[in-house]
């Protein structure tokens, strides 16, 4: 049977420092089931096109990136809902790493090593109180050699809140 990243997730992140070490990753709240969300914005196309209406080149810039996750308000085990962040009207100040665990962890994951936090706060009576969290993600810079190493690592995550460590 193939292994799925799917499943109840979990997700941790770490503000990054101004030194560029991470401080310990701490868990986010459950989100509400079917609320996360990873969205691809897929790079522009540029083409260079020939008299008559034909293409003789075709080039992609880099795809971006954003995951929402959806959290209910209210007071869990007789302690308020809170998050590892502050924010003030939806902006977070900071640089984050974000982990997304799957419920199978052998399967893969989502890390991300840069990411920029915004939340927005929506109330129906219905659902009740929910902030969305959306973290837009950074693309890395290029390595000292010219390579790139990709937005999104897909390894699996044994541990979700494992420290980060240097190279």
């Amino acid at each position: 049977m193939k292994q799925l990243m799917w499943g109840e997730a979990l997700a941790a992140i770490a503000r990054q420092k101004t030194d560029g070490s991470y401080d310990e990753f701490k868990k986010l709240p459950k989100c509400v089931e079917n609320a996360l969300n990873l969205t691809t914005t897929k790079g522009e196309k540029k083409e260079a096109k020939v008299e008559g209406g034909g293409i003789e080149a075709v080039k992609y810039a880099h795809n971006a990136y954003a995951l929402a996750m959806s959290f209910r308000r209210g007071v869990v085990k007789g302690k308020p809902v809170t998050f590892p962040f502050e924010e003030l009207d939806g902006v977070v100040d900071g640089i984050y790493a974000l982990r997304v665990q799957p419920e199978d962890k052998t399967s893969g994951g989502l890390s991300v090593m840069e990411v920029v936090i915004s939340t927005e706060d929506t109330y129906t009576t219905a659902d009740g109180a929910i902030k969305v969290v959306t973290f837009d993600f950074i693309k890395p810079e290029e390595n000292e050699d010219g390579s790139q190493n990709p937005t999104i690592n897909w390894d699996p995550i044994p541990d979700l809140l494992a420290a980060i460590t240097k190279e």
